[in-house]
């Protein structure tokens, strides 16, 4: 089995190869007003460091750390927000919007290691609505935190305390995901118990899981650093840089899990055929 270094490589070289595909990480980076925003309004210098589990489309916000604005717990949207039909309706036009670009994108990083075409809309017909509901629940199971908006520090790390190790859990648990989605052409249930299933049994998902989120841990405090403290210039090139570091984690956990998975087709390592399982079916 290769090391995970290894596999970055290839996945670094698989990303280089396919750079159409970074729009999709360039185009999410750039949507998400709130960081961005966060960003422009920082004045200083900022380190900090991500730990990430490729889990979804990576940008440039899964390796960047954000500079926390204030001491108050903030949700993204206050009850008062939600009250609101305009920004209920930029929230759920967000996800929507979200779940086709991922549907599209994971379905053309199936392809690609293949020699195979995007067929990028053709993948967002076909997936849509398992990406649909895969980014749905997270966001209903975290709703209730909309409450803590404005809540005091102290009672927003306490619930920090309780959640965060949920949440670490779950993204463990489901991060391939996206990936058998599509490399199994299934469904989003059956998808979930297969990354359920490789997750428990530890291994190699487990040494992979690991590998990675200490290369995010690597790459995550220079550029935050960079993009962060660097007024404008900084976001400028961290966003399209992200975008490639994103695409080749992305690429480079498709083939991970294309190993390891019995019921999908594995790559060449050497090159970008499927292998002789692909063939035989």
């Amino acid at each position: 089995m290769p090391s995970i270094t290894t596999r970055l490589s290839k996945g670094v070289d698989d990303a280089i190869a396919h750079l159409p595909l970074a729009l999709v990480p360039i185009a999410l980076a750039l949507a998400d007003a709130n960081k961005i925003g966060a960003v422009l309004a920082f004045d200083g210098v900022h380190v900090g460091v991500r730990f990430t589990l490729p889990v979804s489309v990576l940008s440039v916000w899964s390796f960047v750390s954000i500079p926390n604005a204030g001491g108050a717990v903030s949700a993204g949207l206050s009850p008062g927000d939600i009250a609101d039909p305009s920004v209920l309706a930029f929230a759920v036009t967000g996800i929507v919007l979200t779940s086709a670009l991922s549907a599209g994108y994971f379905g053309a990083l199936a392809n690609a290691p293949a020699g195979e075409p995007y067929r990028f809309a053709a993948n967002v017909r076909r997936y849509f609505a398992p990406f649909l509901a895969f980014s749905v629940a997270p966001v209903a199971a975290l709703s209730p935190l909309i409450l803590l908006s404005g809540a005091p520090a102290g009672v927003g790390i306490a619930v920090l305390v309780l959640v965060v190790p949920v949440v670490v859990v779950a993204a463990y648990l489901f991060y391939a995901t996206p990936y058998l989605l599509v490399l199994r052409d299934t469904d989003l249930v059956s998808a979930l118990r297969a990354s359920y299933a490789l997750a428990t049994e530890g291994g190699a998902y487990l040494s992979y899981a690991v590998g990675f989120v200490g290369a995010v841990a690597v790459v995550s405090p220079p550029l935050s650093a960079f993009v962060v403290s660097v007024p404008v210039i900084g976001l400028a090139v961290g966003v399209p840089v992200g975008a490639v570091l994103g695409l080749a984690g992305n690429l480079t956990t498709m083939r991970f899990v294309a190993d390891i998975d019995p019921e999908s087709a594995g790559f060449d390592c050497n090159g970008d055929d499927r292998g002789s399982d692909a063939e035989e079916r």
